[in-house]
């Protein structure tokens, strides 16, 4: 009798088991989603953890991708084979390969809970002004201008640095075309766009994504060859108007 009890618990033991693997295969901890889900008013996004930080949480499609099926950085789902045929294609072109003399300058930028742009500390062609505290209780000053030369290759590096929700304090960095309106830019950009406009991308040069508190987001592009002063702005909402904002001048 006994020996019959210690078989009938084992094998309600072994189906515990059983059961406990398969409900932690289900919840993908054997298989980690390469996504992530993430709320967005009344629906969710789905959002690959390798992101193209200048792709807003709106383009990320709302239904996961099926068997074989992958969702790429800028929010497309696809093929996984066929993604990656698309870039092995990508990476064998010559003007991908490796090249010596790659000059890319970097510019560090931090957004604060004062709404405004600062800096380190003042670099080479960068025009900084007064300081402002923040909450570490480090000062940095405010980043006014930023120097550049026609057709130079710029990567902007954006940093928050906040202790606010996501929903009440984000940056970015929009980089807008010489005779836009930023005052009409700023007014047509709001939470159910993430903050850059339908229909006016034309205006952007470039534009970074929205970084929360913590969280660091760049992008790299080339100055426009047409020297000048172009305004950059934090389009989230009330930042332009809290003086976050600055100018690009291009100069030989």
């Amino acid at each position: 009798m006994t020996s019959k009890n210690n078989l009938k618990y084992l094998f309600l033991l072994a189906v515990l088991i059983a059961a406990g693997f398969a409900l932690a295969d289900s919840l993908g901890f054997f298989n980690p989603k390469p996504y992530t889900a993430v709320n967005h008013g009344s629906h969710n996004h789905y959002v690959p953890d390798n992101r193209d930080p200048g792709v807003g949480i709106n383009r990320f499609p709302m239904e996961k991708p099926g068997p074989g099926e992958m969702i790429t950085p800028t929010g497309q789902i696809v093929k996984k084979a066929e993604w990656a045929r698309q870039q092995k294609t990508v990476s064998e072109r010559p003007e991908n390969q490796p090249t010596a003399g790659d000059n890319i300058r970097t510019i560090d930028i931090i957004g604060t809970d004062q709404m405004k742009f600062v800096v380190d500390k003042e670099g080479e062609r960068i025009d900084a002004g007064d300081a402002i505290k923040t909450f570490n209780d480090k000062s940095y000053p405010m980043l006014n201008h930023i120097q550049a030369k026609p057709g130079e290759q710029l990567r902007i590096r954006l940093r928050t640095l906040s202790q606010l929700k996501p929903e009440m304090m984000a940056h970015n960095w929009v980089l807008l075309d010489q005779r836009v309106d930023a005052q009409g830019f700023v007014n047509a950009a709001n939470r159910e766009n993430d903050y850059i406009p339908p229909g006016r991308e034309k205006e952007i040069i470039a534009n970074t994504g929205l970084a929360a508190g913590g969280e660091t987001i760049e992008i790299t592009f080339s100055v426009p060859e047409e020297p000048g002063q172009y305004e950059y702005v934090c389009s989230f909402m009330a930042h332009f108007a809290a003086g976050m904002r600055g100018q690009l001048i291009v100069q030989s």
